[in-house]
């Protein structure tokens, strides 16, 4: 299970946990944690932020539930962030889907296009994504021949949390290092130094260690993790039961490639149809087949 390794050995949520995450940024009362964080990742310096979706989804835990946060900042840029833990092979159409949804849903019967704003999506992803060192990537309507930005309206963000240790130095001394070191921290001490002269990363902190004692946020951020857990063992046995069937068809494949291989060299060296069946149990359809492949009369 995610959790924090403590000085003390108490009980501290990963901010890694969705439902963690989502509790700790989407809740109205920490709207300046969530600035922060987003101003480290952004370049637009918002003066602020206000939650569109301040209701929080208790998690199911018989079913995948959604505990993105999406904001509206002082400038008019929608923004949708979301921590994602699963390794989801469409990650990238997902994102593509979050985008269009945020960015129709602003278009009211009535209303014209040139009132649509900016809409940004940001990934932070607990697994890694991207055929790049750089842990940050950010993706935007572009024309990479003359290198021409259509339009700024989209933007879609990937930060991988798994690539914070070993691409430190491009981001050294940056607040989102620090942010980046607090989200995928495994033990308090970590915390600490992402905190240290950070006020909205301490406040995050201390506000981890007050959801962390209570009770029944803990029962829902146990059971988050139970689901994910599931989820993840059975994304891992599909994955293990495609590979073996792929390497099954594969040997079957291979049998049936020198099984054919062995009838033409038959047929190339005269023998008839009626001992090649008997030698290798093949229909007449498939020999004719292989005969036509090596231009020889068929019956």
């Amino acid at each position: 299970m995610r959790s924090i390794t403590t000085y003390t050995g108490e009980f501290l949520m990963s901010p890694r946990n969705d439902f963690a995450f989502r509790l700790l940024f989407g809740d109205p009362n920490n709207s300046d944690i969530l600035l922060d964080l987003l101003n480290a990742i952004l370049p637009d310096h918002f003066q602020s932020v206000v939650c569109t979706d301040p209701h929080l989804l208790i998690p199911d835990t018989k079913k995948e539930c959604i505990l993105d946060i999406k904001v509206l900042s002082d400038s008019g840029v929608y923004v949708d962030i979301e921590m994602q833990v699963l390794d989801l092979k469409s990650m990238e159409k997902r994102s593509l889907f979050y985008w269009a949804k945020m960015y129709l849903d602003q278009l009211n019967r009535g209303h014209s296009y040139h009132e649509l704003k900016r809409t940004i999506v940001i990934n932070i992803l607990d697994y890694m994504l991207m055929p790049v060192e750089d842990l940050h990537t950010c993706f935007q309507a572009y024309d990479k021949t003359h290198d021409i930005l259509m339009s700024d309206v989209f933007e879609i963000h990937f930060l991988e949390l798994p690539k914070v240790h070993r691409c430190r130095v491009p981001y050294k001394g940056t607040d989102l290092l620090s942010w980046l070191t607090f989200l995928n921290a495994y033990t308090e001490e970590e915390i600490i130094m992402a905190a240290e002269g950070k006020p909205a990363i301490q406040k995050a902190y201390n506000n981890l260690q007050i959801m962390s004692l209570d009770e029944e946020t803990r029962r829902l951020y146990e059971a988050r993790e139970m689901f994910l857990h599931d989820q993840a063992t059975r994304m891992y046995e599909a994955k293990e039961e495609g590979l073996e069937e792929g390497m099954k068809k594969g040997r079957e494949e291979g049998r049936e490639e020198e099984r054919e291989g062995f009838v033409k060299n038959l047929l190339s060296l005269g023998m008839d149809d009626e001992f090649i069946k008997k030698a290798t149990g093949l229909d007449q359809s498939i020999i004719d087949k292989l005969k036509k492949s090596l231009s020889l009369p068929t019956q």
